[in-house]
């Protein structure tokens, strides 16, 4: 029986799934990390790779510079990914512009992770 926190859980670099080998909004350099928005309390630089919304990679290459991560991936919402075996999408989370949700789903288990999120509507943001 698959637990939640077999596929995701607390680390001291952060939220971690073992089965993909990725972090959600790492608070240190990672291999791999999936970034939620381009708030700086979730999105740093010095990742091997990042995924996350174009909108997020384009306001973390502002802050940070092209080279931000070792390299980037952009995932347009409701387009489906594969790491390692863990299938991933992206889903608006209204809190600013290209934040998202992160649907991560293993054997059968799905969770869904939200940095942050706005409950109103806001015109900047899906």
């Amino acid at each position: 029986m698959i637990r939640p926190e077999d596929l995701l859980h607390p680390t001291p670099a952060g939220l971690y799934c073992p089965p993909g080998d990725f972090y959600v909004d790492p608070v240190r350099p990672v291999d791999r990390a999936v970034i939620t928005h381009g708030h700086s309390d979730h999105a740093r630089a010095g990742h091997g790779a990042v995924l996350a919304t174009p909108q997020t990679l384009a306001i973390m290459a502002e802050r940070y510079g092209a080279d931000f991560a070792g390299r980037q991936q952009a995932a347009a919402y409701g387009e489906a990914v594969s790491l390692n075996g863990v299938d991933l999408r992206l889903f608006p989370a209204g809190h600013v512009l290209g934040s998202a949700q992160v649907e991560v789903r293993w054997r059968g288990l799905t969770m869904v992770v939200s940095g942050d999120y706005k409950r109103r509507r806001d015109p900047t943001c899906a």
